[in-house]
């Protein structure tokens, strides 16, 4: 089994999240500072409003929001994003792990209902 700590965002087709921040991570940026890409804009209009910060982790950028579990079937979960109606779709690979409230689970574990914080790589949501 592979730790996912922090986990790659297939935009197009789903968007991998994770539940919880590490220590190795820094605050880097404010959710201000984040120049959305208009195809996320499109997609999530209202994802600045559940964006909590930005942090970097071995040397990558993570944009930090913030949601709410509202469906879970045997291969995927879905987000809703706080202060918005936009859900985002999670797929998990077998083995993926998260950390929430300090202890690594498997990702699937995550329930109904349950807050996450999760991490997309700041390179595939926002421009330069």
């Amino acid at each position: 089994m592979k730790l996912m700590s922090f986990v790659s965002a297939t935009i197009a087709a789903s968007i991998s999240l994770v539940g919880a921040v590490h220590a190795e991570s820094t605050a880097v940026g404010s959710c201000s500072d984040v120049r959305w890409k208009p195809d996320i804009l499109a997609k999530y209009p209202d994802i600045t409003k559940s964006c909590v910060g930005v942090v970097e982790r071995d040397g990558k950028r993570y944009v930090k929001l913030s949601g709410k579990v509202t469906e879970k079937t045997s291969d995927s979960v879905k987000v809703l994003l706080d202060h918005t109606k936009t859900h985002m779709l999670w797929e998990p690979m077998t083995g993926d792990m998260v950390s929430i409230e300090g202890k690594d689970v498997p990702a699937m574990s995550v329930m109904k209902d349950q807050k996450l914080r999760f991490y997309l790589p700041e390179s595939q949501v926002a421009t330069k």
